[in-house]
């Protein structure tokens, strides 16, 4: 049988169970007791018996070994040590090495002797049991019986397989089928299309008089959106997905660093776009590293401040109205301000009698490519890089981040991303003769600008609103436009760093519209995250609100 085709599903489930393991490892050595042990076994038979039936040898006979391992741990014959636990730490590591290289066809390139033979010599250490009476309990050992090994079953295409028996009464089971994620995405873009195309359809029927176009435009445009609706919520997946990862690097992070830690995930069952939940693992996961790097203290530090050894660590996901809201937090130092002015008057980011940071201002600051308060460069962080890729890739999905830290208690920074990257509603508008889409995310409310509502507050335009003083930003300053002696309007947006309107000619409406990647060139002011196709069949940019502030 030519198992090739197989490969990269028996990847896939193998990453599964390889999530589960790690997940039932760190319970396990958080002292949770003998049935996270019986599902280290069960993951580990798992993949046994796929590797076995696809041929993987070296993936077979590492997970042999740690199944024998984890059987006496099961059975109680064997105690669960520190040592134990590192040792399966160390094999499931080696076992997730050889899954990659077999599935990618490169089995002779890995060696896992040295894994086998250190569970082996585990293995060999445990006390012999002597008629079915386990020497180091008081009662005989139940055995529980073989289980049959799993193979990988293929993919089905057309017909919809049910994942569950089939119960006697009439009600219905959920039926579940894998399907591969670039067919999601494939339909997204041809749902971005018909999306396109039904605000054409809408435009025209709209200056038609003939009521048979305008019934069957809005029968049509009904249908477009449900399948709109459908389309993005089979996208849809749990940001645990991307979370549980997390708990084994805080793990083996905390363990480098000397620092006792609890990680405390909530929020996981949140759903966001798959495409929004590949873009954030690796900010989330910078974010980590520093909070334990920079914010964690060791524990002989927290118990000098009078605090318990233990750090928290704190990872959630909120919605909020069309965004999703991660807060990466923990109970540690905080961001020492002295040191953070310190590095900022040397490298002259700042004027000597600027005085505090606010929030901010800090953020501002240690967001900047190579700004780092570290001066020793380890494996973990001192490079400026981290909080720098953050804010570099979160801009770049359209959402924003937020810092907030008090010296001795802790920080929290929080990102605010939008559940889709496909398909956002945008308030159109005009500058000179050019229409740009703005995401609403952050839009408060739209007004006419009269000149009685112009002052400047420390150079700086405003527009009062309503007895507050709000900055203002023209779009055609930003973009280079001679200015307009037209009176404009107005759009006041709610950001991280407080609230700013934008001033531009005119609004045009608003739209739902089709992200599309934009490349700006080179040197060319960060602007836009994107580029949409409008109703009339135009080219837009769409504005990046932070961007343009």
């Amino acid at each position: 049988m030519n198992t090739k085709r197989y490969a990269e599903l028996f990847r896939a489930e193998a990453r599964e169970r390889l999530s589960e393991m790690n997940t039932s490892l760190l319970a396990l050595e958080r002292g949770e007791g003998q049935e996270r042990v019986a599902e280290l076994f069960r993951a580990v038979h798992t993949v046994k018996g796929m590797s076995a039936a696809m041929g993987y040898v070296p993936v077979r006979d590492l997970s042999h070994a740690l199944e024998t391992l984890l059987d006496l741990l099961r059975r109680g014959t064997l105690p669960v040590t520190p040592a134990v636990v590192e040792t399966l730490f160390e094999s499931v590591d080696t076992l997730e090495s050889a899954i990659v290289a077999v599935s990618q066809d490169a089995q002779e390139e890995i060696d896992v002797s040295g894994a086998v033979a250190a569970l082996e010599s585990m293995t060999s250490s445990a006390p012999v049991e002597v008629d079915g009476i386990n020497p180091t309990m008081e009662w005989p050992v139940m055995r529980q019986p073989d289980m049959t090994p799993t193979i990988p079953r293929p993919v089905v295409k057309h017909p919809v397989t049910s994942s569950l028996p089939v119960s006697q009464s009439n009600e219905k089971t959920q039926r579940w089928v894998r399907v591969e994620a670039t067919r999601l995405d494939t339909l997204m873009t041809l749902i971005g299309e018909l999306v396109i195309a039904r605000g054409r359809l809408q435009d025209i029927s709209r200056r038609s008089a003939n009521p048979a176009l305008s019934e069957t435009v809005l029968n049509a445009s009904r249908l477009i959106g449900s399948l709109q609706t459908e389309i993005t919520t089979a996208r849809m997946v749990p940001v645990g997905q991307a979370f549980e990862r997390f708990e084994r690097m805080v793990r083996d992070t905390s363990h480098v660093l000397g620092k006792k830690v609890v990680f405390e995930i909530l929020g996981s069952d949140i759903e966001v776009d798959k495409s929004v939940l590949d873009e954030i693992g690796e900010p989330v996961m910078h974010l980590i590293r520093n909070s334990l790097d920079h914010g964690v203290e060791t524990p002989a530090e927290r118990r000098v401040a009078g605090k318990p050894a233990v750090a928290r660590l704190t990872l959630s996901a909120v919605r909020e109205k069309s965004s999703v809201v991660i807060r990466v937090s923990d109970d540690g130092r905080g961001i020492d301000m002295n040191r953070v002015l310190e590095r900022a008057l040397s490298a002259g980011l700042i004027e000597p009698d600027h005085g505090l940071l606010s929030d901010a201002e800090i953020l501002a600051l240690i967001a900047r490519p190579g700004f780092s308060t570290t001066s020793k460069v380890t494996e973990i962080s001192g490079r400026g890089v981290g909080l720098d890729v953050v804010a570099t890739k979160v801009r770049s999905l359209g959402g924003s981040v937020e810092l907030s830290t008090d010296a001795g208690a802790g920080t929290e920074i929080r990102l605010e991303l939008p559940m889709t990257l496909a398909i956002i509603h945008a308030l159109l508008a005009r500058s000179e003769n050019e229409v740009y889409a703005l995401p609403i995310t952050h839009v408060v409310e739209t007004l006419v600008v009269d000149p009685s509502m112009v002052s400047f507050e420390d150079g700086r335009e405003v527009l009062s609103i309503r007895g507050q003083s709000i900055p203002a930003v023209r779009l055609r300053d930003r973009l280079g436009h001679a200015p307009s002696s037209k009176k404009g309007h107005a759009v006041v947006l709610d950001l991280p760093d407080g609230r700013m309107s934008l001033v531009v000619d005119e609004f045009v409406g608003q739209q739902e519209v089709v992200v599309k990647t934009f490349d700006a060139a080179r040197g060319m002011p960060q602007l836009f995250n994107g580029a949409t196709i409008l109703t009339n069949g135009s080219p837009a940019l769409i504005l990046d609100a932070q961007g343009i502030a």
